[in-house]
Protein backbone atom coordinates (compact mmCIF):
# COMPACT_ATOMS: atom_id res chain seq x y z
CA UNK A 1 0.00 0.00 0.00
CA UNK A 2 2.93 2.77 0.98
CA UNK A 3 4.85 1.28 -2.00
CA UNK A 4 1.73 2.11 -4.11
CA UNK A 5 1.11 5.66 -2.33
CA UNK A 6 5.44 6.45 -3.33
CA UNK A 7 4.79 5.18 -6.70
CA UNK A 8 1.48 7.33 -7.30
CA UNK A 9 3.44 10.53 -5.81
CA UNK A 10 6.45 10.14 -8.26
CA UNK A 11 3.93 10.11 -11.16
CA UNK A 12 2.08 12.69 -10.31
CA UNK A 13 5.70 14.73 -9.83
CA UNK A 14 7.00 14.02 -13.09
CA UNK A 15 3.45 14.85 -14.62
CA UNK A 16 3.30 18.33 -13.03
CA UNK A 17 7.15 18.63 -14.14
CA UNK A 18 6.06 18.07 -17.59
CA UNK A 19 3.68 20.48 -17.64
CA UNK A 20 5.98 23.44 -15.69
CA UNK A 21 8.12 22.71 -18.39
CA UNK A 22 5.39 22.94 -20.96
CA UNK A 23 4.38 26.52 -19.65
CA UNK A 24 7.69 27.81 -19.16
CA UNK A 25 8.15 27.02 -23.24
CA UNK A 26 5.17 28.34 -24.21
CA UNK A 27 5.25 31.47 -22.24
CA UNK A 28 8.92 32.14 -24.10
CA UNK A 29 7.64 31.61 -27.13
CA UNK A 30 4.58 33.62 -26.85
CA UNK A 31 7.02 36.56 -25.30
CA UNK A 32 9.12 36.03 -28.67
CA UNK A 33 6.25 35.29 -30.96
CA UNK A 34 6.07 37.83 -33.86
CA UNK A 35 2.65 40.07 -34.69
CA UNK A 36 2.13 40.69 -37.81
CA UNK A 37 0.82 44.11 -39.24
CA UNK A 38 -3.10 44.08 -38.81
CA UNK A 39 -5.23 44.00 -42.17
CA UNK A 40 -7.70 47.11 -41.63
CA UNK A 41 -10.79 47.46 -43.13
CA UNK A 42 -10.91 49.34 -46.73
CA UNK A 43 -14.20 51.50 -45.59
CA UNK A 44 -15.81 52.64 -42.38
CA UNK A 45 -19.37 53.87 -41.28
CA UNK A 46 -20.82 55.07 -38.31
CA UNK A 47 -22.96 53.33 -36.59
CA UNK A 48 -26.33 54.09 -36.25
CA UNK A 49 -25.79 55.67 -40.48
CA UNK A 50 -26.77 58.91 -40.84
CA UNK A 51 -29.85 60.57 -42.04
CA UNK A 52 -30.07 62.14 -45.22
CA UNK A 53 -28.42 65.94 -45.10
CA UNK A 54 -32.11 68.08 -45.00
CA UNK A 55 -32.62 70.65 -48.08
CA UNK A 56 -31.17 71.87 -50.94
CA UNK A 57 -27.80 72.81 -50.61
CA UNK A 58 -27.46 76.84 -50.70
CA UNK A 59 -24.95 79.19 -53.63
CA UNK A 60 -22.36 80.66 -52.34
CA UNK A 61 -21.56 84.55 -53.34
CA UNK A 62 -20.31 84.84 -56.80
CA UNK A 63 -16.86 85.87 -56.60
CA UNK A 64 -14.43 86.65 -59.69
CA UNK A 65 -11.23 84.10 -59.96
CA UNK A 66 -11.75 83.04 -55.78
CA UNK A 67 -8.56 81.02 -55.83
CA UNK A 68 -6.31 84.38 -56.48
CA UNK A 69 -4.15 85.32 -53.66
CA UNK A 70 -5.68 87.97 -51.60
CA UNK A 71 -2.32 89.28 -50.61
CA UNK A 72 0.87 89.08 -52.91
CA UNK A 73 3.08 86.46 -51.39
CA UNK A 74 6.55 87.48 -50.07
CA UNK A 75 9.80 86.54 -52.56
CA UNK A 76 10.72 83.26 -51.51
CA UNK A 77 14.33 82.38 -51.32
CA UNK A 78 16.16 81.57 -53.94
CA UNK A 79 15.89 77.88 -55.49
CA UNK A 80 18.94 76.13 -54.66
CA UNK A 81 20.75 74.34 -58.05
CA UNK A 82 21.83 71.52 -56.82
CA UNK A 83 24.60 70.77 -60.02
CA UNK A 84 28.74 70.59 -59.83
CA UNK A 85 29.94 74.22 -58.02
CA UNK A 86 27.25 73.21 -55.45
CA UNK A 87 28.63 69.88 -54.98
CA UNK A 88 32.53 70.83 -55.06
CA UNK A 89 32.06 73.87 -52.80
CA UNK A 90 30.14 71.45 -49.93
CA UNK A 91 33.04 68.77 -50.63
CA UNK A 92 36.01 71.61 -50.11
CA UNK A 93 33.85 72.92 -46.70
CA UNK A 94 33.74 69.38 -44.58
CA UNK A 95 37.18 68.25 -46.34
CA UNK A 96 38.24 69.17 -42.85
CA UNK A 97 35.68 66.85 -41.00
CA UNK A 98 34.44 64.32 -42.81
CA UNK A 99 30.64 62.85 -42.01
CA UNK A 100 32.58 59.16 -41.81
CA UNK A 101 36.68 59.75 -40.95
CA UNK A 102 37.58 56.56 -41.32
CA UNK A 103 36.34 54.29 -44.23
CA UNK A 104 37.48 50.67 -44.19
CA UNK A 105 40.18 48.93 -45.98
CA UNK A 106 39.56 45.98 -48.35
CA UNK A 107 43.70 44.48 -48.06
CA UNK A 108 44.07 41.07 -47.21
CA UNK A 109 45.43 42.42 -43.55
CA UNK A 110 42.57 44.43 -42.78
CA UNK A 111 39.54 41.72 -43.97
CA UNK A 112 41.33 39.55 -41.84
CA UNK A 113 41.50 41.28 -38.85
CA UNK A 114 37.98 42.80 -39.56
CA UNK A 115 36.96 39.39 -39.99
CA UNK A 116 37.71 37.79 -36.67
CA UNK A 117 36.83 40.88 -34.60
CA UNK A 118 33.07 40.31 -36.21
CA UNK A 119 33.34 36.96 -35.42
CA UNK A 120 33.76 36.88 -32.29
CA UNK A 121 31.64 40.01 -31.42
CA UNK A 122 28.48 38.15 -32.74
CA UNK A 123 29.85 34.95 -31.49
CA UNK A 124 29.45 36.12 -28.13
CA UNK A 125 25.87 37.05 -28.35
CA UNK A 126 24.28 34.39 -30.13
CA UNK A 127 27.14 31.38 -30.47
CA UNK A 128 28.56 30.59 -33.93
CA UNK A 129 30.44 26.83 -32.69
CA UNK A 130 29.81 23.79 -34.04
CA UNK A 131 26.97 25.13 -36.41
CA UNK A 132 25.69 25.08 -39.55
CA UNK A 133 26.03 28.66 -40.52
CA UNK A 134 25.48 31.39 -43.35
CA UNK A 135 26.46 34.10 -44.43
CA UNK A 136 24.72 36.20 -46.77
CA UNK A 137 26.96 38.36 -48.59
CA UNK A 138 30.52 37.06 -47.70
CA UNK A 139 32.41 39.25 -50.10
CA UNK A 140 36.09 37.35 -50.33
CA UNK A 141 34.98 34.47 -47.74
CA UNK A 142 37.50 35.53 -44.84
CA UNK A 143 34.57 34.87 -42.42
CA UNK A 144 33.25 31.97 -43.91
CA UNK A 145 36.68 30.20 -43.87
CA UNK A 146 36.96 31.55 -40.42
CA UNK A 147 34.41 29.84 -38.73
CA UNK A 148 35.28 26.63 -40.21
CA UNK A 149 39.06 26.44 -39.48
CA UNK A 150 38.23 28.39 -35.87
CA UNK A 151 34.74 27.75 -34.55
CA UNK A 152 34.14 24.13 -36.10
CA UNK A 153 30.86 25.42 -38.19
CA UNK A 154 29.66 23.89 -41.15
CA UNK A 155 30.02 26.96 -43.33
CA UNK A 156 28.31 28.53 -45.98
CA UNK A 157 28.53 31.87 -47.83
CA UNK A 158 26.54 33.21 -50.87
CA UNK A 159 27.53 36.44 -53.11
CA UNK A 160 26.30 37.45 -56.17
CA UNK A 161 29.54 37.62 -57.42
CA UNK A 162 32.38 35.16 -56.77
CA UNK A 163 35.80 36.40 -55.74
CA UNK A 164 39.49 35.78 -56.09
CA UNK A 165 39.80 34.31 -52.67
CA UNK A 166 37.40 31.58 -52.71
CA UNK A 167 39.31 29.14 -55.12
CA UNK A 168 41.49 29.29 -52.25
CA UNK A 169 39.41 29.16 -49.28
CA UNK A 170 36.86 26.94 -50.03
CA UNK A 171 36.76 23.19 -48.75
CA UNK A 172 34.78 20.29 -47.25
CA UNK A 173 33.30 22.74 -44.65
CA UNK A 174 33.72 26.05 -46.61
CA UNK A 175 30.97 26.02 -49.02
CA UNK A 176 30.87 29.41 -51.31
CA UNK A 177 27.86 29.92 -53.45
CA UNK A 178 27.34 32.15 -56.28
CA UNK A 179 23.84 33.21 -56.25
CA UNK A 180 20.77 35.81 -55.46
CA UNK A 181 19.61 35.08 -51.50
CA UNK A 182 16.89 36.45 -53.37
CA UNK A 183 15.56 33.79 -55.23
CA UNK A 184 13.80 30.78 -54.00
CA UNK A 185 15.89 27.49 -54.19
CA UNK A 186 19.58 29.46 -54.21
CA UNK A 187 19.76 27.29 -50.90
CA UNK A 188 18.38 24.05 -49.36
CA UNK A 189 15.18 25.00 -46.72
CA UNK A 190 15.64 24.47 -42.54
CA UNK A 191 19.23 23.80 -42.77
CA UNK A 192 20.92 26.98 -41.24
CA UNK A 193 21.10 27.06 -37.24
CA UNK A 194 22.48 30.54 -37.63
CA UNK A 195 22.33 33.45 -40.46
CA UNK A 196 25.18 36.57 -40.15
CA UNK A 197 25.02 39.46 -42.91
CA UNK A 198 27.45 42.55 -42.33
CA UNK A 199 25.92 45.44 -44.18
CA UNK A 200 24.95 44.28 -47.36
CA UNK A 201 21.04 43.83 -47.39
CA UNK A 202 21.04 47.41 -48.83
CA UNK A 203 22.22 46.17 -51.71
CA UNK A 204 20.32 43.62 -52.06
CA UNK A 205 17.71 44.32 -55.25
CA UNK A 206 14.61 42.10 -54.07
CA UNK A 207 15.52 43.00 -49.97
CA UNK A 208 11.40 42.01 -48.97
CA UNK A 209 11.83 38.33 -51.25
CA UNK A 210 15.36 38.00 -49.79
CA UNK A 211 13.82 38.34 -46.38
CA UNK A 212 10.84 35.67 -47.22
CA UNK A 213 14.11 33.57 -48.31
CA UNK A 214 15.89 34.08 -45.02
CA UNK A 215 12.51 32.16 -43.36
CA UNK A 216 12.86 29.71 -45.59
CA UNK A 217 16.25 28.51 -44.85
CA UNK A 218 17.17 28.61 -41.55
CA UNK A 219 16.11 26.07 -39.00
CA UNK A 220 13.18 26.66 -36.27
CA UNK A 221 14.59 27.96 -33.50
CA UNK A 222 18.06 29.10 -35.58
CA UNK A 223 19.28 33.00 -34.98
CA UNK A 224 20.01 36.09 -37.33
CA UNK A 225 22.25 38.94 -36.81
CA UNK A 226 22.05 41.41 -39.37
CA UNK A 227 23.62 44.86 -40.22
CA UNK A 228 22.18 46.94 -42.78
CA UNK A 229 22.78 50.33 -44.02
CA UNK A 230 19.41 52.55 -44.00
CA UNK A 231 19.22 54.45 -47.26
CA UNK A 232 18.13 58.14 -45.48
CA UNK A 233 21.49 57.84 -43.80
CA UNK A 234 24.22 60.43 -43.95
CA UNK A 235 26.30 57.85 -45.11
CA UNK A 236 24.34 55.89 -47.23
CA UNK A 237 26.37 56.61 -50.49
CA UNK A 238 28.62 54.34 -49.73
CA UNK A 239 31.26 57.30 -51.50
CA UNK A 240 32.70 58.53 -47.86
CA UNK A 241 36.16 58.35 -49.43
CA UNK A 242 35.67 60.83 -51.47
CA UNK A 243 32.41 62.38 -50.10
CA UNK A 244 33.02 64.92 -46.77
CA UNK A 245 29.58 66.32 -46.78
CA UNK A 246 26.55 64.39 -45.31
CA UNK A 247 22.97 63.15 -47.73
CA UNK A 248 25.12 63.73 -51.44
CA UNK A 249 22.98 60.82 -52.44
CA UNK A 250 19.74 62.98 -51.56
CA UNK A 251 20.70 65.96 -52.76
CA UNK A 252 22.82 65.59 -55.72
CA UNK A 253 22.04 63.43 -58.89
CA UNK A 254 23.74 60.60 -59.95
CA UNK A 255 25.13 62.48 -62.94
CA UNK A 256 25.75 65.06 -61.09
CA UNK A 257 28.32 63.24 -58.59
CA UNK A 258 29.81 60.86 -61.09
CA UNK A 259 30.72 64.14 -62.81
CA UNK A 260 32.24 65.65 -59.69
CA UNK A 261 34.02 62.70 -59.20
CA UNK A 262 35.78 62.66 -63.21
CA UNK A 263 36.79 66.41 -62.47
CA UNK A 264 38.20 64.83 -59.27
CA UNK A 265 40.12 62.39 -60.80
CA UNK A 266 37.93 60.11 -58.77
CA UNK A 267 35.80 57.18 -60.09
CA UNK A 268 33.42 58.84 -62.33
CA UNK A 269 30.34 56.94 -60.82
CA UNK A 270 27.98 58.16 -58.86
CA UNK A 271 26.24 56.56 -55.20
CA UNK A 272 25.75 52.93 -54.52
CA UNK A 273 23.06 51.26 -55.44
CA UNK A 274 21.00 51.24 -52.08
CA UNK A 275 17.23 50.02 -51.34
CA UNK A 276 15.12 52.49 -50.44
CA UNK A 277 13.70 50.59 -47.03
CA UNK A 278 12.98 52.25 -44.10
CA UNK A 279 13.33 50.38 -40.84
CA UNK A 280 9.86 50.02 -40.18
CA UNK A 281 9.53 48.52 -43.93
CA UNK A 282 12.07 46.34 -42.59
CA UNK A 283 9.84 45.49 -39.30
CA UNK A 284 7.34 44.81 -41.05
CA UNK A 285 8.98 42.20 -43.46
CA UNK A 286 10.81 40.42 -40.60
CA UNK A 287 7.25 40.48 -38.34
CA UNK A 288 5.76 38.84 -41.76
CA UNK A 289 8.08 36.35 -42.44
CA UNK A 290 7.66 34.56 -39.00
CA UNK A 291 10.76 36.18 -37.19
CA UNK A 292 10.99 37.10 -33.52
CA UNK A 293 12.97 40.41 -33.10
CA UNK A 294 15.33 39.86 -29.95
CA UNK A 295 17.05 43.33 -30.13
CA UNK A 296 17.38 46.45 -32.27
CA UNK A 297 20.16 48.79 -32.53
CA UNK A 298 20.16 51.96 -34.24
CA UNK A 299 24.27 53.38 -35.31
CA UNK A 300 23.21 57.27 -35.37
CA UNK A 301 24.55 60.56 -36.80
CA UNK A 302 23.51 63.84 -35.30
CA UNK A 303 21.96 65.88 -37.45
CA UNK A 304 24.10 69.34 -38.59
CA UNK A 305 21.74 70.96 -37.74
CA UNK A 306 23.43 74.00 -39.92
CA UNK A 307 23.36 71.46 -42.59
CA UNK A 308 19.94 70.68 -42.49
CA UNK A 309 18.16 73.92 -42.71
CA UNK A 310 20.27 74.72 -45.49
CA UNK A 311 18.94 72.54 -47.60
CA UNK A 312 15.70 71.67 -45.77
CA UNK A 313 13.94 72.04 -49.07
CA UNK A 314 15.53 68.54 -49.64
CA UNK A 315 15.94 67.30 -46.53
CA UNK A 316 12.91 68.46 -44.98
CA UNK A 317 10.81 65.66 -46.82
CA UNK A 318 12.25 63.16 -45.07
CA UNK A 319 11.72 62.43 -40.80
CA UNK A 320 14.58 63.98 -38.65
CA UNK A 321 14.98 60.45 -37.38
CA UNK A 322 15.36 58.92 -40.99
CA UNK A 323 18.51 61.34 -41.61
CA UNK A 324 19.64 60.25 -38.31
CA UNK A 325 19.56 56.57 -38.54
CA UNK A 326 22.67 55.44 -40.36
CA UNK A 327 22.67 51.85 -39.84
CA UNK A 328 20.73 49.13 -38.12
CA UNK A 329 21.42 46.06 -35.92
CA UNK A 330 18.83 42.88 -35.57
CA UNK A 331 18.59 39.93 -33.57
CA UNK A 332 16.41 37.55 -35.56
CA UNK A 333 14.88 34.33 -34.13
CA UNK A 334 12.71 31.80 -36.42
CA UNK A 335 10.10 30.79 -34.10
CA UNK A 336 8.81 27.26 -34.47
CA UNK A 337 5.76 26.46 -35.81
CA UNK A 338 2.87 25.28 -33.25
CA UNK A 339 3.31 22.19 -32.55
CA UNK A 340 7.39 21.79 -33.67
Amino acid sequence: MIRRQILRHERLTRVLRRVRRSLRRFERHRSFAPTAPRDYPKAFRIRPIPGPIPGDWPEPPAIDTPFRADVEAAPGPAPIHYDVALFEQLNAEYADHPVAPTAPRYDAGSLTTRSRSRLSAIHDRIGLTNRTVLEIGCGAGYEVWFLAHHLGADAWGIDVSPRAAWSHLAGDRVHLVEGDVAIRGSLPADTFDRVISFTVWEHITHPLEAITELARVMKPGGLAWIRANLYRGPTASHRTRDIHFPFPHLLFTDAVIAEAMARAGKAATGSAWVNRLTWEQYESAFLRAGFAIHSLDFTTYGLDEAFYRRFEDALGRYPRADLERGFFQVVLEKVPAAGR
